[in-house]
């Protein structure tokens, strides 16, 4: 079983969420939350933004204690929303029931509330009815906008990473070179990046990052070429990068996807990763034993902030103790004992260069079990 590619089934942490919110927020918030984390995965923090600011919009017509109007920024909150939700194709059904949910939860929580007067609770249905209203304008606009197929490009990058293409009838370039990028951010970024078209460049593009496939006769070409396409993305990213014959782009992908997960769990800058660059954590992380045991080893040190904190920082300074006690800010004797008991507590001497590495590799090995990232997948529905 690999580590390396396994989706984040990442559930939502609703006490920490509800301490956003206090008073009513809190009340009507814990109604919505269950069903929630019981919606699929990958919509869960969508569903959540959606019901925070749902809420909190309602809430601001209670809170005021009369119908505020609705303008230029509540108008655009709704309809951005809306935006996001077509964009990321929820369908509108889905998304018009839990938002039903949220006005039905609030003006119950408010009709509960002593004192409160008929007018109100009809001012927030009305209330309930425009955010609704605004929302489902912001969701058209973005379909119409997306409406048309996706490109012939972009189906045939997903064709030929799936090994659906047929590769033998001159279509395509014999060889390529795979891109697997990652962002910071959830936002797709815009192809037109990455070249215009008719020169060969095929991409499919997700949250969260993507692939391209650039055509290159050999693995040095094309990674010159995906480095310059790198270069240009507008904002830090990491990606791995593998060079196949056009019949093995489906194994170039999950070794792509390999490099750039290897790569973010070693803490590397943001960069283009070869293989070569992450052999061994690449061979750690694809051998589940193995990465069980060196995380079993390196566990002990992850639950204790400080002796955390001192490893990374002489992994940082290359095993010079001198530099992590001064990065650090502490006395040298302060650093070695720490260290002795790094060593106590794994059984590897982080003062040996050899030992060292092994626990840095630990540590990355814990890194992509523990908070592996978000998959990037080829269509929405994968």
């Amino acid at each position: 079983m690999r580590i390396l590619g396994r989706e984040r089934d990442s559930t939502l942490d609703v006490r920490s969420k509800s301490s956003q919110v206090n008073g009513l927020r809190a009340e009507i918030w814990s109604r919505l939350a269950v069903e929630i984390e019981q919606g699929p995965p990958a919509r869960r923090k969508k569903a959540h933004d959606l019901a925070t600011m749902a809420i909190s919009l309602l809430c601001e017509d209670i809170e005021a204690g009369t119908r505020t109007e609705w303008d230029e920024r509540r108008i655009a909150a709704a309809r951005t929303m809306g935006n996001g939700c077509a964009a990321a194709g929820w369908p509108l059904d889905e998304v018009l029931e839990l938002l039903g949910r949220a006005g039905e939860e609030t003006v119950a929580v408010l009709a509960a509330t002593p004192g409160t007067a008929a007018g109100r609770l009809k001012a927030l249905a009305e209330t309930c009815n425009r955010f609704l209203r605004e929302l489902l304008r912001g969701y058209q606009e973005t379909t119409l906008a997306v409406a048309s197929p996706r490109s012939a490009a972009h189906d045939d990058a997903v064709a030929l990473l799936r090994g659906d293409a047929a590769t033998d009838q001159g279509r395509f370039a014999p060889a390529y070179a795979v891109l697997a990028f990652r962002t910071v951010s959830a936002s797709t970024v815009d192809e037109s990046v990455f070249g215009e078209p008719g020169t060969g460049v095929l991409t499919a593009l997700c949250e969260h990052g993507g692939y391209v496939l650039v055509p290159a006769g050999d693995e040095e070409t094309g990674f010159a070429r995906c480095a310059g396409l790198h270069a240009a993305l507008p904002e830090k990213t990491w990606a791995g990068v593998s060079w196949q014959k056009t019949g093995r782009l489906p194994a170039g992908r999950a070794e792509a996807l390999d490099v750039v997960t290897a790569a973010l769990a070693a803490r590397r800058p943001p960069g283009c990763y070869l293989l070569g660059d992450v052999l061994v954590e690449y061979a750690v992380l694809t051998q589940r034993p193995v990465a069980d045991l060196l995380v079993a080893k390196i566990e002990p040190i992850t639950r204790n902030e400080v002796l955390l904190e001192t490893l990374r920082a002489l992994l940082a300074a290359d095993g010079n103790r001198s530099k992590a006690a001064t990065a650090l800010i502490i006395h040298r004797s302060t650093l070695d004992y720490r260290l002795q008991r790094i060593e106590q507590l794994t059984g590897y001497d982080p003062t040996s260069l050899r030992q060292l590495h092994i626990l840095s590799t630990a540590l990355t090995a814990h890194e992509a079990t523990t908070t592996p990232p978000p998959p990037l997948p080829l269509e929405e529905s994968d």
